[in-house]
């Protein structure tokens, strides 16, 4: 697992980032959805709600591998990281209840994730370079 830094983590938690999360199906087929509910925890995983999430669960139960996205203007990262656990109860998941709840969306479950690597994909001179 690598420490997020806090440029990231706050680009993650800013309500006006773009975010999405990329996983792959079992034969290989690669499914992008818009995370809105993607978020750092105080210990440094990266926690997503499950709500609405049919094809996402189906390819995280058999590829734990994703990628998510996440850009703000023209600073953007790309962190690639692996399923830790899935908790349907627990503070982080009360946490994310409440705030998917204020959308109308019940939360199932929250997903927990390590982040493996994370690369700068903005637009500048810095672009494919491996920050963490």
């Amino acid at each position: 697992m690598v420490q997020l830094t806090e440029p990231i983590v706050r680009m993650i938690k800013h309500p006006d980032t773009n975010k999405v999360l990329a996983t792959v199906s079992a034969d290989g087929k690669p499914h992008m959805m818009v995370c809105g509910s993607l978020d750092v925890t105080e210990s440094g995983r990266i926690v997503v709600g499950e709500a609405y999430m049919y094809r996402t669960v189906k390819n995280l139960e058999v590829n734990p591998e994703v990628e998510f996205l996440v850009w703000k203007g023209n600073s953007a990262y790309s962190i690639k990281a692996a399923v830790i656990s899935r908790e349907t109860s627990g503070p982080e998941f009360d946490k994310m209840y409440r705030f998917l709840e204020r959308m109308n969306m019940t939360t199932v479950a929250i997903w927990e994730f390590e982040a493996l690597e994370v690369w700068d994909e903005s637009a500048s001179d810095t672009s494919g370079d491996r920050v963490i």
